[in-house]
């Protein structure tokens, strides 16, 4: 089934990518013509990935992502990029993908062509130089903090579950309309941000990674004769008032990189409450404003990099099986951290290992997770041939759960334009779990990238 949005500035938006992604497919002279203005480039994936238990094509994608940048005038310049997916496999969103659009604002919404094909207009924006600011404005990530595979204070973005957390958070991340301003104070250097793009996490409601931990979804047990029934979400829609803001500063002082972050902002994941009548139990999605407020440190001691970063919550919605709360879901704040250690054994091999933690301030009988959480992490990667082959390993551990993630990868730059990567994800332990959840998921991956 086709999705259309003829007359929204959705359908404006994937037409500027239509065009976009045409401009890749001229012929190469064509484009030589054009290169005297703006610059074309971008890459094509073919990719695949192979479910380890039972041989399962889980994957069969091309991805086409062209990006088209120029300038204006010495102080503006903009850049435009697409992506074109075809996933001939259809196994992470089957069928009409449509509902996915309820996560996401109608201005960021993908456009649908059938159940296999989806075109998105990924990022949009001009950067702007005007005396001592910097401003980038139009649909863009932002990145904070520099944590591996988890996050604390990089909240700024939602993100894609399409394949889980597998995938570098740069292609997970959906870009976002909003204002990007930045300028120096002395020492310091400031960033505010103004996002009236009211879009949220993108999950999966059925396919191969959609949720079905306890921890992130409620296990319902209706009575004899009671329904169970899923509302529409209550999507956050008003122009200013319901916008997110955020506030970075950052600065060097004694050989320490740091910053001070605060976004005041929905969060991006639902809030599953529930209603219940002798006839049916009712789950309606909501989303809730919260304030993360937090900081980032980081410095280099010869080989060693220390990394760490914290942040508060103000209102955590956590699940709860108590059967005397009216609606499932227990509010408290949480404060979390992370601290790694990165450490260049030589010029072709890093190790680095990080200890994510999070603490709610208050505890209450019944809730699904533990009051003190953890999370550690082990990143192991090694060049080879002059930079052309790299082999990385990430492993995933959570402390409470038992369960735990394993990435292998490998990269070959066969050619200048052409790289080929082949990997491994697995998942085991608890099946009540994060990662356990997706147990039978485990798969292997190959992938070629062409660069034009």
């Amino acid at each position: 089934m086709t999705r259309r949005f003829p007359h929204s500035p959705g359908a404006s938006a994937a037409c500027v990518a239509w065009a976009v992604i045409a401009a890749a497919a001229l012929p190469g002279g064509v484009a030589r013509a054009a290169s005297s203005g703006p610059e074309l480039r971008g890459e094509a994936t073919l990719r695949t990935a192979i479910e380890i238990e039972d041989g399962d094509v889980q994957l069969g994608e091309l991805l086409v992502e062209p990006e088209l940048s120029g300038e204006v005038t010495p102080e503006i310049s903009w850049t435009v990029i697409g992506r074109l997916r075809i996933d001939a496999a259809d196994e992470l969103e089957p069928g009409d993908p449509g509902p996915q659009d309820g996560f996401r604002s109608p201005v960021n919404r993908r456009l649908f062509i059938g159940d296999t094909t989806d075109l998105e207009l990924r990022e949009a924006y001009a950067d702007i130089y005007a005396g001592q600011w910097f401003v980038r404005a139009g649909k863009q990530q932002v990145v904070w903090g520099q944590a591996d595979g988890l996050r604390v204070l990089d909240q700024v973005n939602p993100l894609s579950f399409r394949e889980f957390i597998m995938g570098d958070f740069e292609d997970r991340r959906i870009p976002l309309w909003m204002v990007n301003a930045e300028r120096s104070f002395g020492g310091v250097t400031a960033q505010f941000l103004w996002i009236p793009d009211h879009s949220y996490d993108e999950v999966p409601a059925d396919g191969t990674y959609a949720v079905t931990s306890p921890l992130l979804r409620p296990q319902i047990r209706p009575q004899p004769g009671q329904a169970v029934r899923f509302a529409e979400a209550d999507r956050p829609d008003r122009l200013i008032v319901d916008d997110d803001y955020g506030v970075r500063l950052t600065g060097f002082s004694d050989g320490w990189d740091w910053s001070v972050n605060a976004l005041y902002a929905y969060g991006d994941g639902q809030v599953l409450r529930q209603a219940r009548t002798p006839q049916a139990v009712t789950v309606t999605p909501d989303y809730e404003r919260t304030l993360l407020t937090g900081g980032s440190v980081s410095n280099a001691f010869g080989k060693a990099t220390v990394r760490a970063e914290i942040g508060y919550v103000t209102d955590r919605f956590v699940l709860t099986n108590d059967p005397q709360d009216a609606d499932g879901i227990f509010e408290t704040g949480e404060a979390s951290g992370v601290i790694g250690l990165d450490y260049q054994v030589d010029a072709d091999l890093l190790v680095s290992g990080q200890v994510f933690a999070g603490v709610l301030t208050d505890d209450a009988p019944g809730l699904v997770r533990d009051q003190v959480t953890g999370t550690a992490s082990l990143l192991m990667r090694q060049e080879f041939l002059n930079d052309t082959v790299e082999v990385e390993g990430l492993l995933l551990q959570s402390l409470n759960q038992g369960d735990g993630l394993v990435q292998l990868g490998a990269t070959y730059k066969l050619t200048d334009a052409v790289t080929l990567a082949a990997g491994a994800d697995v998942f085991y332990g608890n099946r009540q779990g994060l990662f356990g959840q997706f147990g039978k998921a485990d798969r292997v991956t190959l992938a070629v990238t062409y660069g034009f």
